[in-house]
């Protein structure tokens, strides 16, 4: 490829760490000349000073909301948090019934360990190592914004930010329960202990945030004190002689945005994988979930694809788009894992996916994405065409890129296996053949009519696809409905397909004998019917823009579904509350990309309604809010 650098992109990304380690094993910053950990001993200096002195885990057992938020300066190699997770680990072990049920952790990290750097930091801590294995595992790419990690079943939710915590701390929204106040010496890194990173500290606290830091240098002193906040010296860990704690004065900003403490619920009208999404990551937060369905059951319309593809849609630039769509793709990716290993039984496989540059304008759009260097390898790179034919194991004319973490699952499977874990909740119901034909707000409760029944409920989340214009309440979007048709081929020739192949359609691997030809798209449609045209259009299409290769020579049309995308102008889709409504919610305009966007979607909507950290910064957040419309 011959790469195009022609046009300026609007933010930059992280880049990771440059460390070393001394003769006892510590990591050292080398850009800062800083250990990121005592030698006397980096778990040990992390209990005492920022478990001991912000008193965790005692604070856990008298906590009276159902999320504690804690708030830190610097992830590091992550031992703070590790031992953190295993002090909450075992206070939920030994206090079930406590009203603090959720721990999320909010870190910062201006420059990421790799992951080979993190390993190797992680192997000292020996007696940690499940813990440290399964953060390993989930460790995000070098990409800007928020990442959230969940463990314990949700349980455990670290928020991993990358960049400068001066410029992203302005975009944390839920105050602070604890601020472990740690990064490298002030002396050595004077850029972060700047007077914005306490008045920004003080902004997200309330009358009980709690402060402790390593350090009792005269520039975080004053600092904290400007900023408003009592502080304390007390004996440093170790060798250090002294090291700070600190208290909000008075009753600044008490108690705003603390998690409410009053029981939550919330019906879904929808029946697809946005509403599934939904209404396990309500019921994961405690909320109880009424989810009514037009269908006999569930993903009967647009998810009822056999195989769908999982990948982001990737800018030239580092903008909002491009990280709604990463930070989606990541989560998700992670989401599906995790629901896999908990035992949701649905066919899944990460095996990569090709995009082809088949014109010449795809090529060149193409090359910018490669060619500016902004994502990492493991995210995208791009290919020739014979190393393309290579990973996809067929003859492939044509260079483009390759997502390596891509892959695809059972929209279909995993629906129906998320109803039957979901149905052996008791904070879960669901009402299946149940068409609600118009929803009204009376005081605080809306009425949701249908034809036999009336349904009240406190929060609503209207979920259903092209189904939303339906609804007067969502008038302002400009919904599209396009009616789309995926045809179900076996191939004896195609059998080495190895990873899903793009073009203007796509070929996913076979799975039960069956490859996925997609797919149609039919603006004027009425009815979600199935046309032999259209399979015949499908199958066209691939041997159009694949050349004509010989492997497509065998191909038999076996079956085949048709349903109806709903999208919006600009694609992004359209997350959070409707203006001017009071607890009412839209998650929709998906299009094609409702298996990717679902899972943090849902996840945006759930902290919202329960009151904790959002998993979006506010500029994505805003991206894909529906006051964008209205």
């Amino acid at each position: 490829m011959n790469f195009l650098l022609d046009t300026p992109y609007t933010m930059s990304q992280p880049t990771h760490a440059k460390i070393h380690f001394n003769e006892q094993g510590t990591p050292i910053a080398s850009d800062f000349d800083d250990v990121y950990f005592s030698n006397d001993g980096g778990l040990a200096e992390t209990d005492y000073v920022f478990l001991q002195k912000n008193n965790l885990p005692n604070r856990f057992k008298t906590h009276e909301h159902t999320a504690f938020h804690i708030i830190e300066t610097g992830f590091g190699t992550g031992a703070n948090f590790l031992l953190t997770w295993l002090k909450f680990r075992q206070f939920k072990a030994n206090h079930p019934n406590a009203t603090c049920q959720r721990l999320y952790f909010s870190s910062f990290e201006k420059f990421p360990l790799s992951y080979a750097d993190l390993a190797l930091a992680l192997a000292t801590h020996a007696h940690l190592k499940e813990l440290c294995d399964t953060l390993l595992a989930s460790y995000p790419l070098c990409i800007s914004g928020c990442h959230r990690l969940s463990f314990d079943n949700g349980s455990v939710l670290l928020d991993l930010w990358f960049g400068d915590v001066n410029h992203l701390l302005p975009q944390l929204k839920s105050k602070a329960d604890a601020i472990y106040l740690d990064g490298f010496a002030p002396s050595k890194n004077p850029d972060m202990w700047q007077e914005s990173l306490f008045s920004g500290l003080a902004r997200l606290s309330h009358q009980d945030t709690s402060i402790a830091t390593f350090t009792s240098a005269g520039i975080v002193k004053r600092g904290l004190q400007h900023a408003g906040f009592t502080i304390e010296k007390v004996k440093g860990f170790g060798k250090k002689r002294e090291m700070l704690t600190a208290n909000m004065q008075g009753n600044l900003n008490a108690g705003e945005a603390l998690t409410a403490n009053s029981p939550k619920e919330a019906t879904i009208i929808g029946g697809g994988i946005a509403s599934i999404c939904s209404a396990l990551a309500l019921c994961e937060k405690g909320v109880q979930v009424h989810l009514i369905c037009e269908d006999d059951g569930v993903a009967k319309q647009a998810s009822k694809n056999r195989q769908g593809a999982i990948y982001p849609n990737l800018h030239s630039t580092v903008n909002d788009d491009s990280l709604v769509y990463v930070h989606s793709f990541l989560y998700a990716r992670r989401f599906y894992q995790a629901w896999h290993k908990k035992g949701l039984n649905f066919a899944m496989d990460w095996c990569g996916l090709l995009h082809l540059a088949t014109n010449k304008g795809l090529e060149l759009r193409q090359e910018k994405v490669i060619g500016r260097k902004l994502w990492p390898d493991m995210l995208v790179k791009g290919v020739n065409a014979n190393e393309a034919t290579k990973l996809s194991g067929l003859t492939l004319n044509h260079s483009g890129i390759f997502f390596p973490l891509a892959g695809w699952l059972s929209p279909q499977q995993f629906c129906e296996a998320a109803l039957a874990y979901l149905n052996t909740l008791t904070h879960f119901s669901i009402t299946l053949n149940c068409h609600v034909k118009s929803i009204n707000k009376d005081a605080t409760t809306w009425q949701l009519q249908s034809d036999t029944a009336t349904f009240k409920c406190k929060n609503l989340i209207l979920a259903c696809g092209s189904k939303l214009i339906n609804f007067s309440q969502v008038h302002p979007l400009p919904l599209n409905k396009i009616r789309g048709q995926v045809s179900y081929v076996s191939s004896t020739t195609m059998t080495p397909l190895k990873t899903i192949v793009c073009h203007k359609g796509y070929i996913t691997p076979s799975w039960e004998g069956l490859h996925s030809l997609g797919a149609t798209f039919d603006r004027t449609a009425t009815e979600a019917f199935l046309s032999d045209s259209d399979d015949n259009e499908n199958l066209a299409l691939a041997k159009d823009q694949l050349q004509q290769p010989l492997w497509l020579n065998d191909v038999k049309i076996k079956s085949a579904t048709a349903g109806f995308r709903a999208t919006l102008p600009g694609h992004l889709p359209v997350a959070g509350k409707i203006t001017g409504e009071d607890n009412l919610y839209v998650i929709g305009g998906l299009g094609a990309r409702g298996i990717m966007l679902s899972p943090i979607l849902a996840e945006l909507l759930a902290c919202d309604i329960t009151q904790e950290p959002s998993p979006l910064s506010p500029n994505l957040t805003d991206a894909v809010s529906f006051a964008r419309f209205a």
